[in-house]
């Protein structure tokens, strides 16, 4: 008789925790059930995709590799040949300005005070020349000759402040430009002049408190435009600026040099100025650049050095020195096809999940793995699609995410977003789609390196059974 309550109690507690797992069988089988989808990565093929690659010449049209971007060096004695006169419509007949718009190519400019070439002349235009009573340095150097302006002459800087108004007001809200390389001081639009021994002296280069007002007037006009320093300045950094290496596959130049200098922070060997270091510039804003003139390109040799240095400074594109003439399918095809393959973004959806059956007018709950296999992200403000197509292929409805997929750094993101279905949506089967759509086209725009694209762009993923309620 004393253990009988005992025994009871122990019976009780066996019913009730039987009976929090049915009920917790009971829940759980009143969730929806989710069904998976594991796409077909593509390993080598090479993506036709916007804001990355090679950068070709846009003066020319002879390239035989792909390419979405092409360079422009505006010099202001083309761009402002009489003062106040603006030839747009020469330079960008010069530039091929009209066929890259209608090839859907984007531009990448750069303004130009001091170009060396084998030629004395000046890059300056002939009245502001005399304006500034010719106050500069004349050069003759083994790398060219050319004409280096007084830098600090308060007509220059106000010219100048013009100058970039005038070029904003035109290419500001102009799709077709899309990156603005801060050039304007030094050789080439560099941020340097000579500085070795050939000469025996010095071609000064503005203090900070000078150069920054040459920086000013990309900031106040190009407003809707990545703007890129050729290395980190406390203004870039400020402003949440890009930067592009013009000297890639040159060790010395783009580990030692580029990459020390926007991980570390440097001392400006012209101005003994110290400059902060920019570490993650990159997730925000584009790094670039060209190869070195002296550089191998992506030659067996040099293949291996240049994807390491591709990778440390997470750069997007390169040129218009790079090996565009080359031909397809020739020697150096796979290690373009490497290089290619590796720098920018390149994204891969490696699942997608979502409710394996789902009422008409009740939204669709989808999940996708994300990952970035490149090295930098998607600079622009693109929108992520989700869709529903048919048996028939025909897409049913999509819905614009508010998915920010310039958020995609390189590795792996999870995106989560509601799929409504309308209600008038007939009972079958249906495929969910992805795709990110080209603001200017309303069309997809970037490729996946997944298989089963369709021919419109989007991508299928899994299936989902709609029912009516």
């Amino acid at each position: 008789m004393t253990y009988r309550p005992l025994i009871l109690v122990i019976i009780l507690a066996g019913v009730l925790v039987l009976s929090f797992f049915t009920w917790k069988q009971l829940f759980a089988s009143s969730e929806p059930q989710r069904v998976s989808f594991i796409p077909v990565e593509t390993n080598e093929q090479v993506l036709d995709n916007p804001y990355t690659g090679f950068v070709t010449d846009a003066r020319y049209d002879d390239a035989t590799q792909p390419f979405r971007l092409a360079h422009v060096n505006l010099k202001w004695a083309d761009l402002e040949p009489t003062k106040g006169n603006y030839a747009f419509e020469e330079v960008e007949q010069t530039f091929n300005y009209s066929l890259w718009k209608q090839r859907n190519v984007k531009l990448v400019i750069r303004v130009i005070l001091d170009y060396p070439s084998d030629e004395a002349h000046k890059d300056i235009p002939k009245w502001l020349y005399e304006e500034i009573g010719k106050k500069g340095t004349i050069y003759n150097t083994s790398y060219g000759k050319g004409f280096s302006p007084d830098y600090n002459n308060p007509l220059l800087i106000q010219y100048h402040r013009q100058l970039i108004k005038k070029l904003a007001e035109r290419y500001n809200n102009d799709s077709t430009v899309a990156f603005v390389e801060l050039g304007s001081l030094g050789h080439w639009g560099e941020w340097h002049t000579y500085d070795g021994e050939e000469t025996k002296k010095h071609i000064p280069f503005p203090k900070r408190v000078i150069a920054d007002q040459y920086v000013q007037p990309y900031i106040d006009f190009f407003t809707k435009k990545p703007l890129m320093m050729r290395r980190p300045h406390a203004i870039a950094k400020e402003h949440g600026m890009g930067l592009f290496n013009d000297a890639f596959a040159e060790r010395s130049e783009t580990i030692n040099g580029f990459l020390d200098w926007f991980t570390n922070g440097y001392t400006n060997w012209l101005t003994q100025e110290e400059e902060p270091a920019m570490p993650n510039f990159w997730t925000k804003a584009p790094s670039g650049g060209e190869f070195s003139s002296s550089s191998t390109l992506l030659s067996d040799q040099n293949i291996e050095e240049a994807l390491l240095e591709a990778k440390l400074t997470h750069v997007s594109w390169m040129g218009p020195y790079a090996p565009l003439s080359e031909p397809v399918g020739g020697p150096m095809q796979n290690n373009i096809n490497r290089f290619l393959n590796t720098i920018g973004y390149r994204f891969v959806i490696t699942e997608e999940s979502h409710e394996e059956e789902m009422s008409a007018g009740q939204p669709l709950h989808v999940q996708l793995t994300v990952n970035n296999r490149g090295i930098a992200p998607f600079y622009f403000k693109w929108p992520l699609e989700l869709g529903l197509v048919d048996e028939t292929g025909t897409v049913r409805t999509s819905v614009t995410t508010n998915i920010d997929i310039r958020s995609w750094l390189p590795g792996r993101s999870q995106v989560f977003a509601e799929l409504p279905i309308p209600t008038n949506l007939p009972e079958g089967s249906y495929r969910v789609t992805a795709a990110i759509l080209d603001p200017e086209t309303g069309l997809p725009g970037v490729q996946m390196a997944i298989n089963e694209k369709r021919d419109d762009g989007r991508y299928p993923l899994g299936t989902v059974n709609i029912y009516d309620k």
